[in-house]
């Protein structure tokens, strides 16, 4: 413990007082230490300015301490010190206390908050820029293969690279590590040509035989892969030469170039097992370090589209506070100067929505329950209560298609159905992800359920917490949200086969009809058709009312006026390896 945490305690103990009569035995009394260290202590405090002293001789007798710094002055110089030393978490931890006043606990998040962002750091003739950036809950590892979170799949895009790519611009699929492809007439053979000269982060070349590696692997592998599904087509794989190579499939599919574009069929070097938590790419950054605590990213100068303009991402794992993970590059005191910033309304590219577990007994599996719910939670006036960042009331996972104007709820329709469901009023335990937002929609629903006789219980969870199968399985339902990347015919794939999404929470025969659509829209040969079967697999889940949708969410960020190069990607993070900044 240093000696400021030492003064803090004492001050803390008499915030009002600026002068008080002490004994050093009771300073130590205080400090719960030993009278010897209290002197020593004490001599810091009056080294550092912190106290003035004038010692009374004599027993019994007490001497004067002044205290010449504040109880709010010396909380933040011990967070400025914190943050200093990098003990980002520690500062977190101190500012969040709840004997702080409102006033000091924003003080000293916004003094964390200035630690964030991209600062440019200039030693003897090295230059470099570096991005800091707050991380509100663990990265369940660094391995592409079972990435699942939003979050982590924008991350692991700065680290792997994958065959192709998804143009967000011309809503096409285009060449990455391989600069072409062919297929035959009926989808079944896919020829891939690989670029030359594209190196892994340990310096080794991209040949064919790393893909098959790494496809093999990935195939063969024993483990639960969330999204192995994505291969189940595959046949063999055959290398033609070092650097073309081709995919033969069991049966034709139109979407294949969608999937190898997918984050979970990156690319690794051969010999590496695909189960390691941490795995070499070929990525314009590569991994520094990582711990529990941190995550450091570091430029690759060899990559082949490119070095990235920034130098390093550091990231930082931190308690729950109101820290936004977008503030990392946004002016957190832009003030009158905001106008400076550029504005960006960065859209979800989704939904969030409630989901009942089906595969746990309860109230909630009679369909009059679900409805009753239904009826109750009437999404229009859930943006109109709450506003902030909710853009829409939703009724499908795709904006585009959501469409509110004929939704109807009723409060007596909804005391029927639940009196049909033959609820004896047992407590509904609701998992929601612990983010304002969802905390706030969580808490409006219970209270509109509660008007009916409906208990709620909300029971804030954590991002991490989805790996948790037998922990998210416990609940009754659960409120999340489903972000889409920016090409949506994957994402709605993705979404109909990720073992840790809603498939989760569904029972054995709405499973049997999810496949069945799946297989529908697959076969779908043009986009428009594609959206139509996904639609009639929605309205499945949605005429019982085992999903209800809530809300399509926006989020206004005003980047640093110096930020250049802001590309926002499906996740709704810009792309690191574009940003650069500009001298002001």
């Amino acid at each position: 413990m240093e000696v400021l945490e030492y003064y803090i305690d004492l001050k803390f103990k008499y915030q009002q007082a600026d002068k008080i009569l002490i004994s050093k035995q009771e300073i130590a009394d205080i400090l719960f230490c030993s009278s010897r260290n209290a002197h020593y202590i004490l001599q810091k405090w009056i080294e550092k300015g912190y106290v003035a002293w004038k010692g009374q001789r004599g027993r019994g007798k007490k001497s004067t301490l002044t205290f010449l710094k504040s109880f709010d002055e010396a909380a933040l110089l011990h967070v400025e010190n914190l943050v200093k030393k990098e003990k980002v978490k520690e500062a977190v931890n101190f500012a969040i206390q709840s004997n702080f006043s409102s006033s000091l606990k924003e003080n000293l998040l916004s003094t964390i908050k200035n630690a964030f962002g991209i600062q440019h750091i200039e030693k003897q003739e090295e230059m470099n820029d570096i991005l800091h950036m707050p991380f509100q809950h663990s990265m369940y590892n660094m391995n592409p293969f079972f990435v699942t979170i939003a979050t982590e799949a924008h991350i692991l895009n700065e680290v792997f690279d994958t065959l192709v790519r998804y143009n967000a611009v011309s809503k096409t699929i285009e060449p990455h590590l391989a600069h072409g492809w062919e297929v035959n007439e009926d989808y079944s053979i896919w020829t891939f040509y690989i670029r030359k000269g594209v190196r892994f982060h340990d310096g080794k070349t991209l040949t064919s035989k790393d893909v098959q590696w790494t496809f093999q692997s990935l195939i063969n592998s024993g483990i639960d892969i969330p999204n192995k599904w994505l291969l189940e087509g595959i046949q063999d794989i055959t290398i033609q030469n070092k650097y073309i190579i081709s995919f033969h499939l069991k049966d034709g599919n139109r979407v294949f170039s969608n999937f190898l574009s997918a984050i979970f069929t990156s690319i690794i070097p051969i010999g590496y097992d695909i189960n390691n938590s941490i795995l070499i790419g070929t990525g314009p950054f590569k991994i520094d370090f990582v711990n529990d605590k941190k995550i450091v990213l570091k430029a690759f100068e060899y990559h082949f589209q490119g070095r990235p303009f920034l130098d390093q991402i550091q990231m930082w794992k931190l308690p729950e506070t109101n820290l936004n993970p977008l503030n990392f590059f946004t002016h957190d005191n832009l003030g009158k100067d905001k106008t400076k910033g550029l504005t960006y309304t960065i859209y979800d590219n989704g939904s969030n929505y409630l989901i009942f577990n089906m595969k746990k007994s309860g109230a909630h599996q009679s369909c009059f329950f679900k409805q009753a719910v239904s009826e109750m939670i009437d999404s229009r006036k859930m943006v109109q209560d709450l506003g902030g960042a909710r853009e829409a009331p939703s009724t499908s996972f795709i904006p585009s298609k959501s469409n509110y104007k004929n939704m109807k709820h009723s409060t007596m329709k909804a005391k029927q159905l639940l009196n049909k469901s033959k609820y004896k009023g047992e407590i509904i335990h609701l998992a929601a992800l612990r983010f304002e937002d969802f905390l706030e929609d969580a808490n409006w629903m219970a209270h509109k359920l509660k008007e009916i006789g409906i208990k709620v219980k909300v029971h804030p969870i954590e991002l991490a917490d989805i790996y948790n199968e037998d922990f998210m399985l416990s609940f009754d339902a659960v409120y999340t949200g489903e972000g889409f990347e920016d090409n949506i015919e994957l994402a709605i794939l993705i979404l109909l086969r990720n073992e840790y999404g809603i498939r989760r929470f569904l029972s054995p025969s709405q499973l049997d009809e999810l496949d069945k659509g799946f297989n529908a829209i697959i076969k779908q040969p043009h986009y428009e058709g594609f959206l139509l079967a996904f639609q009639a697999v929605e309205e499945k889940l949605k005429e019982d009312g085992t999903i209800i949708f809530t809300v399509h969410a926006s989020e206004q960020d005003t980047f640093q006026s110096n930020l250049q190069g802001i590309h926002i990607s499906g996740y709704g993070w810009p792309i690191f390896r574009k940003l650069w900044l500009k001298k002001e």
